[in-house]
């Protein structure tokens, strides 16, 4: 019994010496830090790191001193993080096989790695995610359930799985339809970005509502200080003292800036994307604008480019990723993530998703070439196989003392951007105002960036302001505002 215990003693310390090399703990003042520290991987999450960030962060909340969680890169302004470690999963998927228990060093991996998106989303602190750098898969997932999120100019983001035969994971299926702030108020943007794998950088992922602040990457150091030197509040006024902090940071978008889509190409994303209509539907109504004769020629040509987009994803993985949306959206972020488990663990046993082989290609063998998909597509069946719990196999994410979920963030709207949705509300009078008069252009821009509590002053906000009214209203004789849909 003795050497069992001295054992496992010595097991645990391994682990987690082996987990302080890949991320350290840090108190700064009021605030406490965590920083990625594994440059050679670009900060890819493994099992072991989130092994160590889940008890880390508990220990924090019991804490009356520490105001504020800093979660941050030693890679900056190369990485924030580039996802989780997949490539190490898919070895694991090849090496175990594809039956039973043999698969379950990546189920593993993949309940550390959700649960720690569960406690992140559900943290009873505020959360600032510094993104300065390339911050992609399991990178989106430490900073998206996080009400504060730093955009800077080194930041590029992107949502890659499906080149590698996997699908979006780690809760955005549930989250992005939340904070993106364009191309239709149903996620259609959200959709997009997960199925294309579009990289959008620096301001633009700010102005899409991926960041709730836009800060100079030579500002960082300075906002960490004050983030340390915070009053000590409770914790629902911290969250307003920390997005103060946050502004007095903030950098203007930059000269002649503009979105990375015009608003011919959000008309295109959120009239062919919606998330109701199914693969095959979305992909016929990209088809059918690519050939419209009354659509301009960049609206055709946008078509046509996402339609060759998708065309060198994987087949499955499209399915998959629909499938999730739709399941997961309006659902409680606690049962999104209890979803993201099970599609994932089954993909990883099933043989045929090309997951493994697939990373292989692309991220072990450094293929450039485009990884030759053999499965075209999922039966109705094989679908369901894919996204259903097993009995066999039960699955749940790891509980914390007084975590509870929620269908919506409790914070994030009040410290973003606006999205399409709430300037809709506004310039319809359907935002509980009471208001009957029709609103005019500058009377939005006013509203929105002097008196909306959660927008004012806001870097960017006139910019986005204009540009939502640009596609999204006509002009009456007298000059007030009429939605279109």
């Amino acid at each position: 019994m003795l050497r069992r215990q001295f054992a496992l003693l010595t097991q645990r310390r391994l682990v987690s010496e082996m987990s302080t090399r890949k991320v350290q703990f840090a108190t700064n003042g009021v605030s406490r830090v965590v920083t990625l520290t594994r440059p050679e991987k670009l900060n890819a999450l493994s099992t072991d790191m989130c092994a160590a960030i889940l008890p880390t962060l508990q220990e924090y909340s019991k804490s009356q001193l520490n105001n504020v969680i800093v979660l941050k890169s030693s890679s900056s302004p190369r990485a924030f993080c580039a996802g989780g470690d997949v490539a190490k999963v898919a070895m694991q998927t090849q090496a175990h096989g594809h039956t039973g228990e043999k698969v379950n060093r990546p189920q593993e991996f993949f309940v550390q790695e959700y649960s720690l998106n569960f406690l992140l989303a559900t943290y009873d602190r505020p959360i600032v995610a510094l993104m300065d750098g390339i911050t992609m898969g399991g990178g989106v997932g430490l900073a998206t359930h996080v009400p504060f999120r730093v955009a800077t100019e080194n930041t590029k983001w992107s949502m890659p799985e499906m080149d590698i035969g996997f699908f979006p994971d780690v809760g955005t299926t549930f989250s992005l339809p939340q904070i993106t702030t364009l191309g239709g108020t149903e996620g259609q943007l959200a959709l997009y970005l997960c199925l294309t794998g579009d990289l959008l950088t620096g301001a633009d992922v700010y102005v899409a509502g991926l960041a709730s602040n836009y800060v100079s990457s030579s500002n960082l150091t300075d906002l960490q200080a004050r983030l340390a030197e915070l009053p000590v509040e409770d914790s629902e006024r911290m969250y307003e003292i920390t997005a103060s902090a946050l502004e007095e940071f903030s950098t203007g978008l930059p000269e002649g800036y503009q979105f990375a889509y015009s608003p011919a190409k959000l008309d295109v994303i959120e009239k062919c994307f919606d998330i109701n209509l199914g693969l095959d539907a979305i992909l016929k109504k990209l088809a059918q604008t690519a050939e419209s004769a009354s659509a301009t020629p960049e609206t055709k040509e946008f078509a046509v480019e996402t339609l060759r987009k998708l065309g060198t994803k994987s087949p499955v993985s499209l399915q998959v990723a629909v499938e999730q949306f739709l399941r997961n959206r309006h659902s409680d972020v606690e049962s999104a993530l209890k979803q993201d488990l099970v599609t994932a663990t089954n993909m990883c046993a099933d043989p045929k998703v090309e997951f493994a082989a697939a990373t292989k290609h692309k991220l072990i063998d450094k293929q450039k070439t485009q990884f030759p998909w053999t499965q075209t597509s999922l039966s109705v069946e094989e679908l369901s196989r894919i996204v259903s719990p097993r009995p066999a196999n039960p699955l749940s994410l790891l509980r914390f003392p007084g975590a509870v979920t929620w269908k919506r963030y409790p914070h994030h709207s009040k410290f973003m951007l606006p999205t399409e949705q709430q300037f809709r509300d506004y310039i319809t009078g359907s935002d509980g105002s009471g208001r009957s008069l029709a609103v005019s252009r500058p009377e939005v821009v006013k509203y929105f960036s002097q008196f909306n509590a959660s927008s004012k002053g806001k870097t960017g906000i006139e910019y986005l302001c204009n540009l939502v009214c640009d596609r999204k209203c006509t002009v009456g004789k007298a000059g007030e505002l009429h939605w279109t849909d």
